[in-house]
């Protein structure tokens, strides 16, 4: 390695002879020599390892040379190299920092005073390193999060940091000298102590969690680190412990695993935990030969609730519901939400048919009662099917399937009630998944076809439009209405293909008649909710374009409830749709739920009377004063009214006193087909 020296000298010669000896000592060496401070200075910019240095020069002196070195915080080997420096001035030299000092006529001390500076230095260097070493490790040791115990070798505490203090609530001084047993919670056996100290004995080391107590008394987990301190010899002198205090850990993962097995909006059991407990339930019932019931809940109508006052009212009812289940069941029983608003409660010891009959009568009595829900009262109720082990299976998949076919079952017969799984309801839902898979292929097999209904003038009785109904002309079930197959078609996805078929078919048919000269003025297509987006501008616009059809021509018909289930998208796809001049009737006005004062936002034409009002018109003076109201209600917004299921002249005398300008009905026709309706009606002018 060269060694890089700058030589301070005025004396060319002397400064070669000072290079020369070094060279004969064995030194590779690279050397630059100045006699100015000016020089000097720069030549520290670049420092040596070494500055051999003549203690009088004409310009400049080795005490100056010293004392730039401690200005620039310098630590570099520093020696007089002088021909006249007495021993005062040397002794004055040493003192101010020089490392030595060689008289130019005793040339041979110099190699060796250079190897001892450098020497020196790296002395210096090593403990300037380990010095720093010690006061990282005393930072590290004072500052990090994790508490620290030193102990020696019999286990006594000889040393802990401020964390400690911290985490433990005791101070240094409270536990020098103790074992830290002092900490000890009890929440251990023995023998994890003893398999703590064989594993530390053997390994050298031990981690894992443990409980101990704070001194308030506090019991919280910790995750542990002991590693053994070895001397040279290898011998343990000391153990160090290093412990994290794992509480809001421990917390975290206690709510993690609670979430995996509980509803977030209920806390009540979730599916995965409420399989874990069926399973369970089942197996210990085999083995004692007992009976299992579970019932499988469905809230009535709960899709209303969220369309209509928001998903939150929605989570309240919820909550509302769960809370009052929890109440009457037994300890031994199990409630879970499976999701939406579906519920299952498995009941366990001494069950019997009579008994889940029993429970679901008090579950029915028990949503009877309204329920405050924010600024709202609500009666919401519930429909309940019921299955028994072993009667109706001993498989967990089977039992919940039969449970939910008899809650299906529930429904189809007015819901707010419970039934018990037959084996009829089986084959009713294998017939249900038949249908489905008929449907899908109902359009691409074009066994679809539309019946169209006159709308017409109360007073001349002349064709003002007609609404398109849809049918399923099933090969082998014949003629299918629309409430048989329309509610499963939005259930499976596929109303949006059957909506943009029925928009399609409507609109050519209605450019037929123009080229027949059958006058329509105009033509109704029923709009289900799941079209109500974006998409449906652009369809009606192609539509119409297509069928070279005024927009006016063509009226879209909604409800109250699917208006309400996104008043803001409703109002948006609504108002484009009216730009371009379509038409819009709300349809069985009275039977949904609405607000008076968003209606009036909307850009409604007309306002369709619902059938149930009209047809008690003469038998029930409650539906009479309704319907008024309603008629009332349009004049006042600038819309016409429609009153639907007109059957007999009665009704038509009492709509037309109370102001009605149009009707359809059976009265003027059934929903007959296009060719029919032509025959019937192409005659009358429009």
């Amino acid at each position: 390695m060269t060694l890089k020296v700058l030589i301070v000298e005025d004396l060319h010669y002397d400064a070669e002879l000072m290079a020369l000896r070094l060279r004969d000592e064995g030194f590779e060496l690279d050397y630059s020599r100045v006699q100015a401070e000016a020089d000097y200075l720069a030549a520290l910019a670049d420092p040596p390892d070494l500055i051999l240095c003549d203690w009088h020069l004409p310009q400049f002196s080795g005490l100056r040379a010293l004392s730039l070195l401690r200005q620039l915080d310098l630590d570099l080997p520093f020696i007089i190299v002088s021909g006249g420096i007495g021993e005062e001035a040397a002794i004055d030299a040493l003192r101010q920092g020089a490392n030595d000092y060689v008289l130019k006529d005793r040339p041979a001390r110099l190699g060796e005073a250079v190897k001892r500076v450098l020497e020196d230095k790296q002395l210096r260097q090593a403990h300037r390193i380990a010095e720093e070493k010690l006061r990282l490790a005393e930072r590290a040791f004072q500052n990090t999060a994790e508490g620290i115990t030193v102990t020696d070798v019999n286990g006594d505490i000889v040393s802990t940091n401020p964390a400690f203090e911290a985490i433990t609530g005791y101070t240094q001084e409270e536990v020098l000298g103790q074992n830290p047993r002092v900490l000890k919670s009890g929440h251990h056996e023995p023998s994890f102590y003893r398999d703590m100290w064989d594993t530390l004995l053997k390994a050298g080391h031990w981690r894992g969690e443990i409980w101990n107590r704070r001194k308030n008394g506090d019991v919280y987990p910790e995750w542990l680190t002991i590693s053994a301190v070895k001397d040279k010899r290898g011998e343990t002198t000391h153990y160090v412990g290093v412990f994290t205090d794992i509480t809001q850990i421990k917390e975290a993962q206690d709510q993690i695993n609670f979430l995996a097995h509980h509803d977030a909006l209920t806390q009540l059991p979730n599916r995965a935990l409420f399989r874990e407990r069926f399973d369970h339930a089942l197996m210990h019932a085999r083995r004692e030969n007992n009976s299992i019931a579970l019932l499988f809940l469905d809230l009535d109508r709960f899709k209303t609730v969220n369309d209509t006052l928001g998903h939150p009212t929605g989570d309240q009812v919820l909550l509302e519901v769960s809370r009052r289940m929890s109440n009457i069941i037994r300890s031994s029983d199990t409630i879970a939400r499976l999701g939406g608003d579906e519920f299952v409660l498995l009941l366990e010891e001494q069950t019997s048919a009579q008994h889940a009959a029993v429970v679901a009568r008090k579950l029915m009595n028990l949503f009877s009662s309204p329920m405050n829900v924010g600024e709202h009262e609500l009666v919401v109720t519930a429909s309940i099917g019921i299955t028994l082990y072993p009667n109706d299976g001993d498989d967990p998949d089977l039992l919940i399937r039969h449970a939910d076919r008899a809650m299906y079952e529930a429904k189809q017969q007015g819901r707010n009630t419970y039934r018990f799984f037959t084996q009829a309801l089986t084959e009713g839902a294998l017939e249900r998944l038949m249908m489905e898979n008929e449907l899908r292929r109902a359009i691409s097999r074009d066994e679809l076809i539309l019946h169209y209904q006159p709308i017409v003038d109360i007073k001349t009785r002349q064709l003002r439009g007609v609404e398109a109904l849809v049918r399923w002309q099933h090969p082998k079930q014949g003629l299918i209405a629309p409430g048989l197959f329309i509610e499963l078609a939005e259930e499976i996805g596929i109303i949006g293909d059957i909506g943009k078929w029925v928009l399609h078919t409507a609109c050519d048919q209605l450019a037929k008649w123009d080229q027949d000269e059958f006058q329509v003025p105009r033509i109704s297509v029923n709009l289900s909710v799941q079209q109500i987006d974006q998409t449906l501008v652009m369809q009606v616009s192609d539509e119409l374009q297509k069928s070279a059809l005024a927009p006016e021509r063509l009226e879209l018909e909604v409800t109250e409830s699917m208006l309400m289930r996104n008043p803001e998208l409703s109002r948006t796809v609504l108002g484009e749709l009216k730009a371009i001049g379509v038409n819009f009737a709300i349809d069985d006005f009275g039977t949904g739920y609405s607000s008076l004062a968003y209606l009036k936002l909307l850009p409604l034409d007309r306002i369709k009377i619902d059938q149930s009002f009209v047809r008690d018109i003469g038998r029930d003076s409650n539906d009479e004063a309704i319907v008024r109201a309603i008629i009332a209600l349009s004049k006042n917004l600038g819309l016409e009214s429609v009153a639907e299921g007109v059957e007999n002249s009665n009704q038509v005398d009492f709509l037309q006193k109370a102001g009605s300008v149009l009707a359809q009905g059976y009265l003027y026709s059934h929903p007959v087909p296009a060719e029919e309706l032509y025959r019937n009606w192409s005659a009358i002018k429009a």
